[in-house]
């Protein structure tokens, strides 16, 4: 049996509820929370507990997540010292770690290039390739990416975990749910 990751009996509030789930090496679970204002909360808070930034009364996180950030800029930087791909790397990944030339080329950018100038998918890209220097267990979600940039980044991510890593992926929508080894839906307590 597979290193188990983290073991959830249920996260109950007082609008909602999600139903119990484990996570092991080897897989990827995706959580659905239905599109809405309500995502980005929810989702934040979920990203907290499986990265044990929090804790929940009723989840055991024996090997914390690492949540993939998206990319920010400030003005400044971006106007007067705009952050290129081997900048942005050299911050957020593991420098021990040479860069595989053939995720640049495949992806459509070089080292060279301002992360700012890249499309988001691109972007997304990027930041899970820094996390995955670092760990192959990880949360994530696709929200901002259209649909190829979406199936592009899943089947990166899947790639990524299939020998020794996991992920938890935080949805607003189901198009992944086949290729997904568990299904969990949020259930509405209060409409």
């Amino acid at each position: 049996m597979k290193e188990l990751l983290i073991e959830s009996k249920g996260i109950k509030t007082d609008e909602y509820f999600i139903p119990p789930f484990e996570l092991r090496k080897g897989e990827l679970v995706l959580i659905y929370l239905y599109g809405g204002s309500h995502y980005y909360k929810i989702k934040e808070d979920l990203a907290d507990i499986f990265t044990g930034k929090t804790r929940h009364e009723n989840v055991n996180v024996f090997k914390a997540l690492t949540f993939a950030k998206n990319f920010k800029e400030s003005r400044f930087e971006r106007v007067f010292n705009p952050v290129t791909v081997g900048k942005y790397l050299k911050r957020n990944a593991d420098l021990y770690v040479e860069p595989e030339l053939g995720f640049f080329k495949e992806n459509g950018f070089s080292k060279n290039d301002k992360v700012g100038n890249l499309d988001y998918s691109q972007k997304k890209l990027l930041s899970l390739y820094s996390v995955f220097t670092k760990t192959r267990d990880i949360v994530f979600d696709l929200s901002g990416e259209g649909p190829v940039g979406a199936i592009k980044t899943f089947d990166f991510v899947k790639d990524q975990i299939k020998n020794d890593g996991a992920a938890i992926l935080i949805d607003w929508a189901t198009d992944m749910k086949d290729d997904c080894d568990k299904f969990i839906t949020l259930e509405w307590l209060s409409v």
